[in-house]
């Protein structure tokens, strides 16, 4: 039913509203090949008609919503085979950065309860929710060096293996898998020195306080600022591109 109901979305036309969307907010697809450019379309097209878009806080969600998060979904995987993030159901949308409740457990088993500002959140099969003003920002910013969107969803790909996110996400081969296990965890430990003596990096120091938050904030840069993450981060660089394999795709 699945392959079916897809294969419906696709007869159709993509539609030329959304081509100006893109244009506005997803100037990356410019850069692709053809080939790809194509399967970046056919994607947002599955992932507008397959995931539940909810405004919250009083947001009405439209197609520039939809359209602008599901190419970001879709740029993330354009190497994937039929990959359309499909455990994640629903994508929640708050006008800007929201408040959410959040638990710390500390030693002796005690828990802090306590309210924090978010920007976005990825739960384990869903949902992801995010802040239209800071996608907002990510996408129309030619010099941005964040982007919620890829950010939350690396999260998702980190959850592949396991319900909790922990940096080592599904890995194809046994070497890379090798490698990826060296890498990562010493890159993390050299980012948290390089944030306690203020040292400034392209991965935002957000990343030193997680391993999970090291890859997530590693692919942001990776999307955004390719050219400084191999220049500083060679290593890091290399083991993300060999996950995402995003410059295959461009021209």
């Amino acid at each position: 039913m699945r392959r079916f109901r897809r294969k419906r979305i696709l007869s159709r036309p993509f539609p030329t509203e959304w081509e100006v969307i893109l244009q506005h907010n997803a100037r990356f697809s410019v850069a692709l090949s053809e080939e790809m450019s194509l399967k970046l379309r056919r994607s947002i097209q599955i992932l507008v008609a397959e995931k539940n878009w909810e405004g919250c806080g009083g947001l009405r969600i439209n197609d520039e919503h939809r359209v602008s998060i599901a190419a970001q979904m879709a740029r993330m995987v354009l190497h994937f085979p039929n990959e359309y993030f499909s455990d994640i159901q629903s994508v929640l949308i708050y006008p800007a950065a929201y408040i959410a409740a959040s638990q710390d457990r500390l030693a002796g088993g005690v828990v802090i309860e306590s309210n924090s500002g978010r920007l976005g959140e990825a739960w384990y099969r869903g949902p992801v929710v995010l802040s239209w003003a800071d996608v907002l920002q990510s996408v129309r910013d030619p010099h941005a060096e964040r982007n919620v969107v890829i950010h939350e969803f690396a999260h998702q790909l980190d959850m592949r293996n396991g319900s909790i996110a922990d940096g080592f996400p599904v890995i194809e081969s046994a070497e890379t898998a090798t490698r990826w296990s060296q890498i990562l965890p010493e890159s993390f430990a050299e980012l948290g020195q390089l944030c306690q003596r203020g040292f400034p990096s392209v991965i935002d120091c957000y990343g030193a306080s997680s391993l999970a938050e090291f890859f997530a904030v590693s692919s942001e840069s990776y999307f955004e600022q390719s050219e400084k993450l191999q220049h500083q981060w060679p290593l890091v660089f290399e083991l993300l591109d060999d996950f995402y394999r995003y410059k295959v795709a461009s021209v």
